[in-house]
Parts: structure tokens; sequence; C-alpha cells
């Protein structure tokens, strides 16, 4: 899908005005992080703090999809978390270290992880200059993202902007917690650990 009067991610400038794009800077240094990564490929993107159950349905459709078009598997993630950068007197710490992060993306049978350093400059790409980057330098053709993801500056890319861009864009169902209605989520195991649970218990707190 495309809104009418709108420019197509791919037709986006590079000399977009900076109030559009969000620092020039940030951009510029998660293009030359992401093209090395360089796909054709189906994209999925998320903290993944913890790799749980959800993120595991998440990374197995996305890694079908891939496979079922003759594309790459590319995850990316974000180390520190952005609620780590943007409120860091309420952020817990990560469920697992970056590292066994990365270790338990790859375990998932993805062909490759980026990790993007958040920072206060990144938050400011807006969703459109982000997606671009995206769709350039990581040659992404399918975006595979939870129903309930957003993209760019203050989370203004929901998935139904980014379809409006022109992206394709797969939103799975979020994944519930057996027996009850809300979705398995990292912070609910952050939190559970935070006050005291011990890890293996905390994951069925999710």
């Amino acid at each position: 899908m495309h809104i009418a009067g709108r420019p197509k991610i791919e037709e986006l400038s590079v000399t977009e005005p900076a109030h559009r794009t969000g620092g020039q800077d940030a951009v510029a240094r998660l293009s030359a992080l992401l093209r090395p990564h360089r796909g054709p490929s189906v994209v999925t993107m998320g903290t993944f703090d913890g790799v749980h159950d959800g993120h595991a349905a998440l990374l197995a459709h996305a890694k079908g999809l891939a496979t079922a078009r003759g594309l790459r598997t590319i995850a990316v993630t974000f180390s520190p978390r952005p609620d780590q950068v943007l409120s860091p007197e309420h952020a817990l710490p990560d469920i697992v270290p970056i590292a066994e992060r990365v270790d338990r993306l790859r375990a998932s049978g993805v062909d490759d992880v980026v990790v993007i350093p958040f920072d206060r400059a990144l938050a400011t790409v807006t969703a459109e200059r982000f997606a671009r980057l995206l769709a350039t330098d990581l040659a992404m053709r399918t975006l595979c993202v939870g129903e309930d993801f957003a993209l760019g500056h203050n989370r203004e890319g929901s998935v139904a902007y980014l379809r409006g861009l022109g992206v394709d864009v797969v939103a799975c169902p979020l994944v519930r917690t057996a027996g009850r209605a809300r979705k398995i989520s990292s912070s609910v195991i952050r939190r559970a650990i935070a006050d005291g649970v011990a890890p293996d218990q905390a994951w069925q707190a999710a």
C-alpha cells in the first residue's frame, strides 16, 4: 500500500531536512552499521531481551517467510534498550547479557544479527528514514514484526504507518501466556527478577 502524495520508501531523498529525518550523524552511523549485513532479506526487529517464547514464534515466522522466498533472515536488536536510554530511572537490567541475547538469536536459525547501539541521537530518527535505511542498506524486502511494533521517533512508525509508506510488513499475532490474556513480555520477566523471583521462575511469570 502507498499513501497518495507521500514518496515511497525507495524514493526518499538522502538530503531530507533534518527536522524530518532526525540527527544526520545518527543516520550516517546507522547506515554504516547496516550496510555490511545487506540482504536481500526478511528483517525482524525488536529488543528481544531474553529471547522468550513470544520472540521465538516471531523469529520462526520470519525464518519461514525468508526460506519460502529465497531470502536471508536478519534479526535487528538494540543495546542498550531504548527504555534504558530514554527512561533510565525506570529501566531494569537486561534479562540476559547482550552477548547471550545474540547467541540465542543465532540459535533460533536467523542468518544474521545486527546490534544497534541505541542513544538519544538515534531516538530522533523518524520512522520514515529508519525504514528507508532498512530497505536500502539491508535490502529488506519484508519486515516481520509483532502486531504492536512501532519504529522511529516517538514510536510513530506503527504497522499501519509503515505499510502506508510502501513497506511490506507482516504483523504476527502476539503470543499469550497459557491461561492468561496478556502477552508474553520481557518487561514482566525483568520486573519479576527485580522483585526477587528466581530467574527460572520469573519466566513463568511472563
